[in-house]
């Protein structure tokens, strides 16, 4: 990507300096949801191990929400990371990103967390999959037997990274101090939460009927903390410089205004963590309307903030 600087902020001159489109925001989604996942995933390995679940839920194979969590957190994150090379001006140079490290640079940290994330999600999915049981996967048999006493240690390792990729989805755009819609510390913890909240309501449509409630108590929890997160998040932009204010102002209140508070608050958290509570309380069954509602959610949360915070507010 390029970024045009210019000192010509009239609207008139130059509407808009677009240097992020839509796959910037599926990658930012697919992260999110991939750390959202590896969390979930090794989180719940972590409780099967500790003694958390009953007897009869501790048993040698892993349910089939860890195993589809575990595998596609990796997936995902690549399928995310090719979207996010399309946008790169300079293709080839990418190995550039790690000749160095670069403490205040959130693009040179997000390089070097992914060399984490896939090696121990890759090997969290090979021991909790059991590769080694399927014939054309024998070579993997060496590798699931090695990794196996170290699993907890790895999942351990995985919650701290998924954590640690889900904010940075957030931070790499918070980081960006001219795009004052972006520049909000708690955008990160939104897009957290938000990763959270899509990974819950994936697993919520493969789960079977029985662990249903579960993921959908998780997810209900997880969409209150992000309606909560994302109510100071417009707070912190409205009560913030004058920049911040125009910026957010012209989110809930301007051109993208029917998308956030339609596609976003009302379709992807409203609506979900309201029949989510009337299922918890037996007043409903679940449909799989709802995690629908929270995926549709989450990817419109990623495209109305990248292309709102690169508008130019046109009031103040």
């Amino acid at each position: 990507m390029t970024e045009l600087v210019t000192n010509k902020i009239n609207p008139n001159v130059i509407p808009h300096l677009h240097i992020w489109g839509w796959d910037v925001a599926i990658y930012l989604f697919l992260g999110g949801i991939a750390g959202g996942l590896l969390i979930i995933s090794a989180a719940m390995i972590l409780l099967q191990k500790g003694g958390i679940f009953s007897p009869e839920e501790q048993t040698a194979e892993y349910s089939r929400q860890i195993q589809v969590a575990s595998l596609l957190a990796p997936v995902l994150l690549g399928v995310g990371m090719f979207f996010l090379f399309l946008d790169l001006e300079f293709k080839m140079h990418v190995w550039r990103f790690y000749t160095n490290f670069n403490l205040t640079s959130p693009m040179s940290w997000g390089s070097w967390a992914l060399l984490i994330f896939f090696p121990f999600s890759v090997f969290q999915a090979i021991v909790v999959c059991q590769f080694s049981q399927i014939p054309r996967f024998l070579f993997l048999a060496s590798w699931e037997s090695t990794l196996k006493p170290y699993l907890n240690k790895i999942a351990a390792v995985n919650v701290h990274v998924g954590m640690g990729i889900g904010v940075y989805t957030g931070i790499l755009l918070s980081t960006y101090y001219a795009r004052p819609l972006w520049s909000n510390t708690v955008l990160g913890f939104v897009f957290l939460l938000s990763g959270l909240s899509s990974a819950a309501a994936l697993l919520l449509l493969i789960a079977p009927s029985r662990e249903k409630q579960l993921y959908s108590k998780i997810d209900m929890y997880i969409i209150a903390a992000e309606g909560f997160a994302t109510t100071l998040f417009i707070l912190g932009g409205i009560t913030g410089t004058e920049n911040m204010k125009n910026a957010m102002l012209y989110l809930i209140a301007g051109p993208y205004a029917p998308w956030f508070w339609i596609l976003f608050v009302l379709a992807g958290l409203i609506i979900p963590l309201v029949l989510e509570t009337l299922e918890a309380i037996g007043k409903i069954r679940f449909s799989p309307f709802v995690p629908l509602l929270v995926l549709i959610g989450s990817i419109s949360l990623r495209f109305i903030i990248v292309y709102a915070g690169q508008e130019i507010p046109t009031f103040s």
